[in-house]
């Protein structure tokens, strides 16, 4: 039987998916090359074809659309792009850029297929070709397909082959863990039943076993092949499927711990621009109110300013923090935001940056009213599950949040919400982690929770984001001055944001493995977004993540200044030897 609190659960959920009418707007905005404006580019509604439009001379264009419309920008010779209309989208500014495809050299010859002599000497330039127990295999020309990844797509925080298929081989299953070992198993058919245990090819030798030893900052390029017209070759123990992999070194015995820039020269050579720096760009009213002695100066610069800023969000998001966070005053920061709500309360990425502030400062009841608020706006978005769940767990209601979770898995299996492989490992972690820590509280047995070893007693960092057009790079430096880099940009990361906009999330984890301890710097380079607004960071560092001793702490962001690396924040990872 259904608890009566979760079924008032599930009324909520199902009152706001009934509150999803279509409202019709006009979008407007500007396109451009980042230099000119672009005459005659394409914008349509995804899905409508008599909904058209053509941006002119100045590159202007208007278009009318309904909420949860995705507009299409094409252009000859320029990406496409998406943009998902939302409830607070008024105007969109698109850069377009250049749609490079790379050609393949071709030469004609008597015969298209190369040699083993000519793929050996193409090896070392080409990433496409591999190195078998059966000579070299060319990816593009081969009997079958072949799901390959190269050394710069290894997130370099992987402890083994494990993480590394798990987290970037989407279908494909593992079992097992880095100490013990495991399988990867491949589906044939699309049938869970018909299960078969994958092999591997590491430089050439076959081995049945999953190499764990190796060290995955040493794999040169892997590939997963499950074609029968290829694995045949090596008899009845391919069956199940090949996993190839090839070396930095070329030797499978190679176990030796390396620094996670993965040897290659990436040291930083100058440093991210730190918060003074940064002040510089922020409004004017910013260092009046730094400038203030007193909470009467305050008050007074709050004042002098709301005539000018009275209409803005930001302006009475920045004032409450600044009275909240820096001088104490909260009743007067609660006043501001109550007396001015009318500019957060149809506004669901203003709402979710009040809801990071409330986060920040441990005020978890006011961050579970904005959530719900935001909700109600968009039920169809998979990042309102997540915050609804993490609303009610900060506010000590496991059993709701765990009840989110429950709804949320049920919405994607019923086709009432898009699934995406991304947005799954994180709420799969999410959901594990409330459930193996307060399994008492929901009445669930903490025994049977299998936490994913990816992440557990590990420092997971947690990256949100309210503009869902907001684009940036991560940089996370270890102690040693080597960094990574994320790219969270239409031009680098394409699938990515395709994906965010049709599951509706903005949210990406990164783990900190604690074989390399000390200070770590977070950066962020903003490139904006396309209503020329400020986009709202939160960042959430947990440590010793799934562990009974788990903290997190919350920091947010205003990002503003473009085009310049700026220092985040910085975490110090314990270097607690990891249990599994």
């Amino acid at each position: 039987m259904i608890q009566k609190k979760h079924i008032l659960t599930f009324a909520f959920l199902t009152f706001a998916l009934g509150l999803m009418a279509q409202e019709m707007r006009t979008v407007r905005g500007s396109v451009t090359d980042g230099t000119n404006p672009m005459k005659d580019v394409a914008i349509a509604v995804q899905g409508k074809q008599d909904v058209r439009t053509f941006s002119d001379a100045d590159g202007k264009y208007e278009i009318q659309a309904e909420v949860g419309d995705l507009l299409e920008y094409s252009y000859t010779g320029m990406k496409d792009y998406l943009v998902r209309v939302e409830e607070v989208t008024r105007y969109m500014n698109l850069v377009m850029i250049p749609d490079v495809q790379e050609l393949d050299e071709v030469t004609v010859t008597e015969s298209r297929r190369k040699s083993q002599q000519d793929l050996a000497l193409e090896y070392a330039g080409n990433s496409r070709i591999l190195k078998t127990a059966y000579g070299y295999l060319d990816a593009d020309t081969a009997p079958a397909q072949v799901r390959m990844l190269d050394q710069n797509s290894i997130l370099p925080v992987a402890l083994c082959i494990l993480d590394v298929i798990r987290n970037r081989f989407p279908g494909i299953t593992t079992t097992g863990n880095c100490q013990e070992g495991g399988a990867v198993i491949f589906r044939g058919g699309g049938s869970v039943s018909n299960q078969r245990v994958g092999i591997f090819d590491v430089d050439g030798l076959v081995l049945q076993q999953v190499p764990v030893w190796i060290d995955v900052n040493q794999i040169k390029r892997m590939a997963l092949i499950s074609s029968v017209a290829y694995t045949a070759r090596y008899g009845a123990v391919g069956s199940g499927g090949v996993v190839v992999i090839n070396t930095i070194t070329g030797n499978p015995q190679m176990n030796k711990i390396v620094d996670q820039a993965r040897l290659r020269n990436n040291y930083i050579k100058e440093p991210a621009l730190d918060g003074a720096a940064v002040a510089y760009s922020e409004p004017t009213y910013m260092s009046a109110f730094r400038e203030s002695t007193s909470f009467e100066d305050a008050q007074t610069v709050y004042s002098r300013y709301e005539a000018q800023y009275g209409s803005s969000p930001y302006f009475y998001l920045d004032a409450y923090k600044h009275f909240y966070q820096t001088l104490g005053e909260t009743e007067f920061a609660d006043q501001i935001i109550r007396e001015n709500n009318r500019v957060f309360e149809k506004n669901a990425s203003m709402l979710k940056a009040l809801a990071y502030a409330y986060q920040e400062e441990g005020r978890y009841e006011k961050a579970l009213e904005a959530f719900k608020e935001v909700f109600i706006m968009r039920p169809n978005y998979s990042q309102s599950y997540q915050d609804l769940s993490l609303g009610y767990r900060d506010a000590g209601a496991y059993d709701k949040a765990a009840s989110i979770y429950a709804r949320y898995k049920y919405l994607v299996d019923e086709n009432f919400l898009l699934p995406s492989e991304d947005f799954s490992k994180i709420i799969q972690h999410e959901s594990d982690n409330l459930l193996k820590l307060h399994a008492s509280q929901i009445g669930a047995n903490a025994k049977k929770i299998v936490s994913d070893p990816f992440v557990q007693n590990t420092t997971r960092v947690v990256v949100e984001w309210n503009e869902t057009e907001a684009e940036f790079e991560l940089q996370f430096v270890n102690p040693e001055g080597q960094y990574h880099n994320w790219k969270h940009t239409y031009a680098e990361n394409e699938d990515r944001i395709i994906d965010e906009k049709m599951a509706g999330y903005s949210m990406e984890e990164h783990i900190i493995d604690n074989a390399l301890p000390g200070l770590w710097e977070l950066n962020v380079r903003y490139d904006g977004n396309k209503s020329l607004t400020p986009t709202y960071l939160k960042v959430t560092t947990y440590y010793n993540y799934g562990e009974r001793d788990q903290k997190k702490q919350v920091n947010t962001f205003k990002l503003t200044l473009r085009n310049n690396w700026q220092k985040l924040l910085s975490i110090n990872n314990p270097g607690v030897s990891r249990v599994r």
